[in-house]
């Protein structure tokens, strides 16, 4: 009952803040997503006396209500069947987005340890305000890097190896890493539209801005039926693979925790992964039964856009003002010096990928290392609302290249886990850094700038060529 009323609270915030982007002209000038209001609402709400009003319900629920929420996002979109293949231009498509995900998922690795190292270094200097550990610093990266989700899940897990108020340090640093990506990521977005950096970029339309479409308006598909109704509800078929998924990926969650040591108990508790591989077991499985067709991409997509705005709402609801305060100067200089620091490394790496939208590349990274990846696109629809470029592709791809971030994940794990010392964690990820850099160089992932703060350098290049006026 209690996770039914705290759903309940989390889809009237959502309304709430539906309304008050329509309303409110300065959330529809920046954009603010639904969700996030919702969520700041939401926090303030819990965190004045809503709390404990309906029993059971407080933060602690919203905190497991956003591990397991996140869960559900990973496992649809294990379950989201591939796009239809499509004819390209002799190959040259498919090199594109191969290499632009390459690049960005390298990307999004090395700005992970960057955000490591700012964060220890910043809660080292400015934790005597308040007697924050140093080592709480490396929950800024699942924070913003990963989003509220892996915040909770690797801050539950270090809060069981004895590290007090992880969880809320790592919902501050995550409800921090929301607001930047928006109030920050939108006027950079309208800001490079302005400078002609965004090719295929629209007006924003007075729908877009107010959240909603008309009733006249022509939009998108929510998904086709592929079963029956009088027998079964395709939504039905879509619910029951993901609780099958669920079960399953408990299952390997029990096998991993066999493994001996801090490793055992981090991968165990990494449900979002075991919910991935679980959904692809279970799709693999329905594929070779030639049964994957019951599942729709375009609806899977709706249920993981559910979830994830949920997610973000709930983890809101779940911080604790009284934890974050005690803790607010070093989390305040944190973000904001690991927000400028986000900015640049993505316009610095952004303007150099090689293609013609490195620019809605940049923003995606920028986006997804504030939020999650779903807020990268966010920021990427604004700049290329028709989806001409691969941008969109490429940032679902690069999660596989994102993977070479696991021995960083280890090395903090293994600090909070005393298997190893701060200092040594920080070489670990000092070295990481450059290796990450190397390869990046290595690869030639990144070369000669395509674009600069000024414009576009192909457009700077035709105004210096142009043959100047006679007379």
């Amino acid at each position: 009952m209690p996770a039914l009323f705290g759903l309940a609270l989390i889809g009237i915030f959502c309304l709430i803040g539906m309304g008050l982007r329509r309303w409110i002209p300065a959330f529809r000038t920046t954009m603010v997503p639904a969700f996030v209001i919702a969520g700041f609402l939401g926090a303030i709400a819990m965190n004045v006396g809503l709390s404990g009003v309906l029993e059971g319900v407080d933060q602690e629920l919203f905190t497991s209500l956003t591990a397991q929420l996140f869960t559900l996002s990973f496992i649809s979109i294990g379950l989201t069947p591939p796009p239809p293949s499509t004819k390209d231009d002799g190959g040259r498509t498919q090199k594109v987005l191969l290499r632009g995900a390459w690049a960005m998922g390298l990307t999004w690795a090395f700005v992970f340890v960057v955000q490591a190292l700012i964060g220890v270094g910043v809660v080292a200097a400015t934790g005597r305000f308040g007697g924050m550990d140093a080592m709480y610093g490396f929950m800024v990266p699942f924070a913003f890097a990963q989003g509220p989700g892996q915040a909770v899940t690797f801050a539950g897990i270090f809060e069981q190896q004895g590290w007090d108020d992880a969880v809320n340090v790592g919902l501050a640093f995550a409800s921090a890493g929301f607001a930047a990506a928006f109030l920050v990521g939108v006027p950079l977005a309208k800001w490079g539209m302005s400078k002609g950096l965004a090719s295929h970029s629209m007006e924003i339309s007075d729908s877009v801005g107010k959240g909603y479409f008309r009733e006249d308006e022509e939009t998108e598909s929510m998904g086709t039926e592929t079963t029956f109704s009088g027998n079964i509800d395709t939504l039905t078929v879509h619910m029951a693979m993901m609780g099958l998924a669920y079960l399953l990926a408990h299952g390997l969650a029990w096998i991993f925790a066999l493994i001996p040591g801090f490793v055992g108990d981090t991968i165990s508790g990494m449900m979002f992964m075991n919910g991935l591989f679980a959904a692809y077991f279970v799709r693999w499985v329905l594929r070779r039964l030639h049964a994957e067709h019951l599942l729709d991409r375009q609806m899977q997509a709706k249920i993981t856009g559910f979830t994830t705005d949920y997610v973000v709402v709930a983890s809101f609801m779940a911080v604790q003002a009284a934890v974050v305060a005690a803790w607010l100067v070093p989390i305040l200089v944190t973000c904001v010096l690991v927000t400028a620091v986000t900015v640049a490394l993505c316009f610095l790496i952004g303007q150099r990928y090689g293609s013609d939208h490195d620019f809605e590349r940049t923003m995606g990274m920028y986006g997804t290392l504030t939020g999650t990846t779903p807020t990268g696109l966010a920021l990427v629809r604004i700049l290329d609302p028709r989806m001409r470029t691969t941008t969109m592709a490429e940032m679902g791809l690069m999660n596989l290249p994102e993977l070479l971030y696991i021995p960083a994940m280890l090395a903090i794990s293994a600090a909070f886990a005393g298997e190893l010392g701060l200092v040594p964690a920080l070489g670990v990820m000092a070295a990481l850094t450059v290796a990450y850099f190397v390869i990046l160089l290595l690869t030639r992932s990144i070369g000669k700038r395509t674009w600069t703060l000024h414009g576009s350098v192909d457009a700077a290049e035709e105004r210096t060529a142009e043959p100047a006026p006679v007379g």
